[in-house]
């Protein structure tokens, strides 16, 4: 019996699908906890979702921070579903959009990754953990791709020195180059601050088309004029004088 009185099976049949993800005592775990979330909670936490499913606590815990499983088979089981499906699948007019998103941690002390930084669905600075994601977007659908978590530089020994640190920019990067051979899209679309010139000139170097919005204090590169720099807030002048 699920928390709901009874197991749904559509539900059942779908997450077997990830089967080959888990071992048959993870696979159970993993399916409570996406029961779990179909419930509404005031806040939701590993520990209101054991009560709500009757596990003990430390069993989700275990699952979540000591088991073994692989988050990237996962991820990539969940896009083969979306790809078989003529409903659900990737299609050439669409884009890739990539983004920053936060999560909103103000209690948090010892959490990887919650520090002080822009938090976008609250378009102001909070303790946080921010993500960097993919998305595809058409007229006719929409699904999420991918997101990787972005660690703070003060999260490393040697902050953006370390090795292991990647800016937000870096993270983008690699989800393009990611998905630019496995998803259909026409373009990739982001905001103005993801408009920087190495990721543009990587776009470019790969042989696809890119549209962003663009400060208009941005200099810009152009070949119309002898290899000059045009300052965006002068370039219709410039076209049209």
């Amino acid at each position: 019996m699920s928390i709901f009185g009874a197991n749904i099976s559509l539900l059942n049949k779908f997450l077997k699908h990830f089967s080959s993800c888990f071992s048959k005592k993870q696979m159970a775990m993993f399916t409570l906890v996406i029961y779990a979330l179909f419930k509404d909670y005031k806040r939701n936490s590993l520990d209101a979702m054991a009560k709500a499913t009757h596990t003990d606590y430390q069993k989700f815990q275990y699952f979540f921070s000591d088991s073994k499983w692989d988050i990237q088979a996962i991820k990539r089981t969940r896009l083969e579903i979306i790809q078989k499906q003529r409903t659900t699948a990737s299609t050439k007019d669409g884009l890739l959009a990539i983004d920053d998103t936060g999560c909103p941690k103000p209690f948090a002390k010892k959490t990887e990754g919650a520090k002080w930084q822009y938090c976008g669905p609250l378009k102001r600075e909070e303790v946080c953990n921010v993500g960097v994601g993919a998305v595809f977007v058409s007229q006719a659908k929409h699904f999420p791709i991918d997101i990787i978590p972005y660690l703070p530089a003060s999260e490393f020994p040697r902050g953006e020195n370390h090795s292991q640190f990647k800016d937000k920019i870096q993270i983008a990067i690699e989800l393009f180059d990611l998905y630019s051979e496995s998803i259909d899209f026409s373009g990739t679309v982001f905001d103005s601050w993801y408009a920087a010139a190495r990721f543009l000139k990587h776009i470019h170097e790969k042989g696809k088309i890119f549209y962003s919005e663009m400060k208009s204090n941005r200099n810009i590169f152009t070949l119309l004029d002898k290899n000059a720099y045009i300052c965006l807030s002068d370039l219709s002048n410039y076209l049209t004088g």
